[in-house]
């Protein structure tokens, strides 16, 4: 199994034949194992299509580290020195005295129940008694998972859930410098609260501290050790899992990666002599926690399957007890190779940048330095090189690889370095630079790094339980290629340059500089020890650098001084356009335990945006420093002074009158009624305008006419997107998530969305629209269709959007009611597992339209459609080389923004009228107030555009307010239930807003669909368009938001525009199936049946408003009179809602029902939500539906439509046990006197349920039942019809 020789090919003939023929190269290579049945294949794929190496090979990897080479001559050989500056220790182990150890452990595992495929979990630190139960493991077949020593007892709880152990495995204490850090009580904690609880843990009592025992849980490792006999060797599969080791993921769930054992034996072996040069014998260290993946691979796995000795350094660079604790460490023990991170050398470097300690030591021994961790920046590789008169070899691998995926392959061929390269690809590695697009890029060519599958042996080959979120993670943004997540570039002879994570790349008005190229430069001043240079957002620029400076013990510069040096220096070097104008000098950088720095999170602090403190932070407190620092030199959009003139925009847009307590709700409340001209003039003030109004209001709902802000000139779009630019141009305007999750997801700056919206709105022009043109939108929720609103008000074109999944007489209605001249549609749309035919309805339609001219199509599935010719155009055809500046149309305040269609009674669509200026001014009011929205939220509306909560909670109100909104073409259930939740984790989403339909749809999924999810991120949940019943509240409430989240159950209609009454998040009183209080400016009032006012709480009856606010509808299109006899004739000098409700004793408003929903029963007035709600209540009911119908002798009787979860043996007994529960709930006057049970209700695509479709089937009479095309499912009606009671 020893390959002390070199290889006799040059490096670019091994790395050609790697990539050429894999199979070959490491058929050669597996072959130097001693195998106990060699591979059947060399390279096969796996059930999910993944790749797999050696199949069918069994062998052993810990008797490959130890067994093989007590049999083989290396019994009396060191393989392992603990050298231990903190307790003073030095202690040998020979292979022999290792390989004994670890089977007499393996014995007591395994009279503790552990075998092959168990898992283990391993928290300890840095000692021998760690490595041994790693290779313990392994001889037993079992699957160990380390958790790094000392972590907090919520990761460690995280991972023994997910990894399920046998046995946990750990110490009495760490040990950091002289802090003594008990491991005990940080377990039990863990283990209290985990739902997964192991049988045993192991503790091994260090003399520094002594754990408490738990009887029957807690065993002493001493005393299992002595009971048990020596285990042998288990044979395993080459494609068995070794071991799992968890890096921290953005989702909040930790990802496990998973190592083999034939691949990583095979990768280990091959790359301690190619890459590190070092032969069986040879002394090899490196310097890590065996909680990291270089622990597992070249502290413990890759030095004894080698057949090297290994040390384990249970230390630190500088303080244990100097910065010449390394150099004693060299010197002692006759080390080759030293691996560690550039972070050491640079702690080292700072606390003796001259280097006295070296100098005091003598490192013969010593042939090459290995850095990896973290991309080394010059000034540390010269000072490291000049110090150690060694070559210094900078590679770059990841945990997911476990092992180099770029170095100076020492072993084969000594290439000439390159200082800030890490080297050439690896053999088996295949590493591109790509784009965004996935196309390779040119040498020198700055992109993404990806690697070529299939990737070499070694590397994961799945996520532990968890093959979905490999291939989302890894996979699936560039098809046939694993996606490292970092940046970089290679040059004209293959030097690979990892610039750092791809969000470590800055734009500085839009050239693309990268932090790592500056930090090399600022830490080549000579009184920088080290350095962090991170991009922020700059109002002007996009982003700037700032760096963060500690100095070398001994200096004194002041931060001005050392600043206008650097700043100098960079400007040499880079240029002018690095806008490089602040250096912070800090006591110490934010770091991992491993010794990274948190450059992602400085930037978050910086920029004022949400970030999560990550475990494995080695101080938190250093965040609170810089945070501070930064407020003090006030850099930063965080800390900018809001109230500035500069900024009073920024100000204004992120406000917006933002009621914060219950008292300002009061007094903003008591404002709106008492002056409400003044109070919605003053929120008016805070929009962009180019002519102030002349009147703030005009109004009487007799005719009705209303008219807020009259004379007013603006365009909406300026202040969604033009207003932005200056202070929000680099921040994301919109996320599109699409309907498939292997899709690639698309993100819209305010800058990239503000262009997209002009070059839309030019083609608009250029195809002959114009300013009161009416224009159906029909299509799929694709960022176009966002664009494409935005577009038409632009330039002054009324836009009519049509949800696309209308009939095509539902579409020709519309088109033909505004006489639209033009229609934006797409080739199909994707929804959930379907793809459905978008155009071929179009075209139908068209054929009753005389009116249109012109037909722009979007290409979205790629599908070949009819296009007629002069009429259809193709949009990616008539975009090429349009302009991307739109000056927007000036608009009057009163001008119509968009017509709305909502199904009528009578079955002709009313088309709802909402103009510029009011409906700006009360979409961002409600939108702020009601979500609480703050400047770091991402905020996510489930709703379609073609509804009105989709126009003003998806588009207008959040773009108005600045915020980042996200849009989902898909559907709740597709792939699975928890696609919502998926969603929410992958972007960290702060605000939800859904509607009680979609609730009740995951509700009768298996919970564990939202409890596999963090949703830690949320803050606020809204539900919309419809009464959620207390049942799906509380779920929604307990399960989703944790309890921790207020839930906002919103009351509005199309025609108010925005929301009414609502709980406003964490200000308003918040009760269970409640609306609650109306917003500032609303003023709702009860009436009975004659009009009269019921003033008093505890009361229901009909809900109307007594005063216009600024988003109410002005009209229905092409028929005022069909607005003023629906809204303003039933109660005089009121708009009547249509909508029954209840005040309770605090005032808090709760939404029965549409009137025609009230049932009256004996005199008795039950709405249909309540006995609806009781019904619900029974435990085999999923929904439920409740209508009156004539009855002889109670003037209505109560008819329920009920699904259930299942089929009933006796469904008499289940329909006498649902009254049962409504006679309990309400009483018996409630009780319904005809139950049927149903698959489905008649619902629109917004979820609504059409309950005068119900109401027909109830009263027999279903010769009419008017406007159907918003059904989701016509089929339901026809059963229901054919089953009626």
């Amino acid at each position: 199994m020893e390959t002390s020789t070199r290889t006799p090919k040059t490096y670019a003939q091994a790395y050609a034949q790697s990539i050429a023929e894999p199979e070959t190269f490491w058929g050669e290579q597996a072959a130097q194992l001693d195998w106990y049945e060699k591979p059947e294949q060399i390279l096969s794929t796996d059930e999910n299509g993944f790749y797999r190496w050696f199949k069918g090979g069994k062998l052993n990897t810990a008797y490959l580290a130890l067994d093989y080479h007590v049999d083989n001559g290396r019994a009396d050989q060191n393989a392992l020195i603990y050298d231990s500056p903190v307790t003073n220790t030095i202690r040998k182990y020979t292979y022999r005295e290792l390989r004994d150890f670890v089977a007499r452990f393996a014995g007591a595992l395994q009279n503790l129940g552990v075998g092959k495929g168990d898992t283990v979990v391993i928290y300890m630190p840095v000692i021998p008694e760690a490595m041994v139960a790693m290779l313990a493991c392994a001889r037993l077949g079992a699957i160990h998972s380390v958790v790094f020593g000392g972590f907090a007892p919520h990761e460690l709880r995280v991972r023994i859930d997910d990894a399920k152990p046998k046995v946990v495995i750990s110490a009495s204490c760490g040990i950091e410098f002289a802090n003594i850090i008990p491991y005990k009580p940080l377990l039990d904690k863990a283990l209290d609260t985990s739902i997964h609880k192991p049988a045993h843990t192991i503790i091994f009592q260090r003399p520094q501290v002594q754990a408490e025992m738990q009887p029957g849980r807690d065993l002493d490792y001493m005393e299992v050790l002595e009971q048990a006999e020596p285990a042998d060797c288990v044979p395993v599969d080459a494609t068995d899992p070794l071991y799992i080791l968890y890096t921290s993921g953005t989702t909040g769930k930790p990802k496990g990666i998973v190592r083999d054992n034939g691949g990583h034996a095979v990768a280990l072996k091959y790359s301690m002599k190619a890459v590190y040069d070092v032969d069986p014998g040879d002394v090899f260290w490196a310097a890590s926690d065996v909680g990291w993946a270089v622990g597992h691979s070249y502290l413990v796995y890759g030095p004894l399957i080698h057949g090297c000795t290994t040390i384990l350094f249970e230390g630190k660079p500088v303080r244990t007890p100097d910065a010449g604790t390394f150099w004693r460490v060299i010197q002692e023990h006759g080390v080759k190779v030293l691996f560690t991170a550039p972070t050491a050398f640079r702690a080292i470097k700072k606390e003796d940048p001259d280097g006295l300690f070296k100098k005091k030591s003598d490192t013969p021994s010593l042939r090459y330095l290995f850095l990896a961790g973290e991309r080394c920046d010059v000034a540390t590789y010269h000072w490291a090189k000049d110090m150690l008169q060694v070559p210094v070899i900078d590679h770059w691998w990841q945990t997911e690889s476990g092992w180099p995926m770029v170095a100076n392959m020492m072993g084969i061929e000594d290439l000439p370095a390159k200082p800030g390269s890490a080297g050439n690809p690896v053999c088996g590695y295949e590493v591109q630079i790509l784009n965004e697009e996935g196309k390779q890029l040119i040498p020198n060519q700055e992109g993404i790094v990806a690697v070529k599958l299939p990737l070499p042996p070694g590397c994961l080959p799945t996520l532990w339980q968890d093959d979905e979120r490999f291939r989302k993670s890894y996979l699936e943004q560039f098809p046939g290629y694993y996606m490292t997540g970092d940046g970089g570039y290679i040059d004209e002879e293959g030097y690979v340059y990892i610039m750092g994570r791809i969000d470590d790349v800055i734009n500085v008005s839009g050239h693309r500089l990268s932090t790592g190229e500056m930090e090399e430069m600022v830490a080549a001043h000579p009184a920088v020890a080290e350095c962090a240079v991170v991009g922020i957002a700059d109002d002007l620029r996009g982003q700037r650098p700032i760096g963060l400076v500690v100095l070398k013990d001994g200096q004194t510069i002041g931060e001005q001084q050392l600043e206008k040096e650097l700043v100098s220096m960079i400007r040499e070097q880079i240029g002018a356009v690095a806008y490089f104008k602040n250096v912070l000098l800090v006591n110490r950088l934010p770091k991992t335990r491993s010794g990274k720095i948190l450059r992602r999170i400085l930037r978050h602090i910086a920029d004022g945006t949400p970030y999560a403190v990550p475990s494995t932070i080695d101080d938190p407190a250093i965040l609170t420093e810089i945070r501070d620092h930064l407020k003090k030199r006030r850099i930063g959009n965080a800390f900018l002074n809001l109230k500035t003139n500069a900024n009073q925009e920024l100000n204004l847009a992120m406000t917006n009158y933002q009621v914060k307590t219950f008292e300002e709700y009061q007094e903003a409340y008591k404002r709106s009624t008492e002056d409400p001209e003044g109070f919605w003039s003053d929120i008016a003030e805070t929009f962009t305008w180019r002519k102030k109004w002349d009147k703030v209001l005009d109004w009487n709902f007799e005719e009705p006419s209303i008219k807020w802000f009259q004379g007013g000139k603006m365009n909406i779009t300026e202040n969604c997107l033009d207003r932005h630019l200056k202070t929000r141009g680099n921040k994301l305007a919109l996320i599109w998530e699409p309907n498939d999750p292997k899709e690639r997801f698309v993100r819209y700056t305010y800058r990239e969305l503000h262009e997209k919206v002009c070059q839309f709105a030019n083609v608009l022009k250029k195809n002959g629209a114009k300013k009161g043109d009416r224009i159906c939108i029909y299509m799929p929720m694709i960022p176009e269709l966002a664009m494409a609103v935005l577009a038409c008000a632009r330039i002054g074109a009324i836009h009519s959007v049509v949800f696309a999944g209308f009939s095509a007489v539902a579409m020709a209605d519309r088109i033909n009611d505004a006489q639209c001249s033009m229609v934006l549609t797409s080739d199909g749309l994707n929804r959930g597992a379907k793809q459905i035919p978008v155009k071929r309805v179009v075209d139908e339609a068209l054929e009753q339209c005389e009116s249109v001219k012109r037909v722009i199509v979007f290409e979205r599935l790629g599908w070949a459609v009819n296009m007629l010719e002069g009429r259809d155009v193709w949009f990616h055809d008539e975009v090429q080389g349009v302009s991307k500046d739109c000056p927007a149309e000036e608009m009057d305040a009163e001008d119509m923004l968009f017509i709305l269609y909502t199904s009528g009674s009578t079955g002709k669509p009313k088309g709802v009228v909402h103009t510029c200026g009011g409906y700006m001014v009360y979409a961002q009011y409600s939108f702020s107030n009601v979500f609480q929205y703050q400047e770091s939220d991402i905020y996510w509306c489930t709703a379609d555009i073609g509804w009105i909560t989709g126009h003003t909670y998806l588009v207008y109100g959040p773009l108005l307010a600045g915020a980042t909104t996200l849009m989902f073409e898909g559907v709740p259930t597709y792939p699975d239930n928890g696609r919502f939740w998926q969603v929410c984790d992958k972007f960290g989403v702060t605000i939800f807003y859904t509607a009680p339909t979609a609730i009740r749809a995951l509700m009768g999924g298996d919970i564990d669909d939202v409890l596999s999810y963090s949703l830690d991120s949320l803050r606020v949940l809204g539900s919309v368009g419809e009464p959620i019943n207390e049942e799906a509240w509380h779920w929604y409430h307990t399960h989703v938001g944790k309890e921790d989240c207020p839930v906002v159950d919103t009351w509005w209609q199309t025609e108010t525009g925005g929301i009414m009454i609502s709980t406003l998040a964490d200000v308003t009183p918040m009760k269970p199936s409640h609306a609650g209080l109306p917003l500032p400016g609303i003023q709702p009032i009860l009436v009975d049946g004659e009009g009269k006012e019921i003033t008093e709480n505890g009361q229901e009856g009909y809900l109307c408003m007594k005063f216009p606010w600024p988003g109410i509808i002005r009209t229905t299109y092409g028929d005022h009179e069909r607005a003023r006899l629906s809204y303003f004739s039933t109660y005089k000098g009121l708009y009547f809602t249509g909508d029954g409700a209840k005040r309770d004793e605090n005032g808090l408003y709760r939404i029965i029902g549409r009137v025609d929903d009230v049932i009256n029963v004996s005199g008795h007035r039950f709405g249909t939500a309540e006995i609806e709600e009781a019904i619900n209540h029974n435990e085999h009911v999923i929904e439920s539906a409740v209508v009156g119908y004539p009855h002889d002798v109670k003037g209505q009787g109560i008819y329920a439509f009920v699904i259930l979860k299942d089929k009933p043996e006796r469904e008499e007994w289940l329909r006498a046990e649902i009254i049962e529960t409504v006679v309990e709930k309400i009483g018996k006057i409630a009780k319904p006197d005809k139950i049927q049970i149903v698959s489905g209700l008649p619902k629109t695509r917004s979820g609504k349920i059409m309950r005068r479709i119900l109401r027909k089937v109830a009263e027999g009479d279903t010769s009419n039942l008017g406007d159907t095309s918003t059904l989701l499912d016509p089929d339901v009606v026809e059963e229901i019809k054919n089953n009626a009671l």
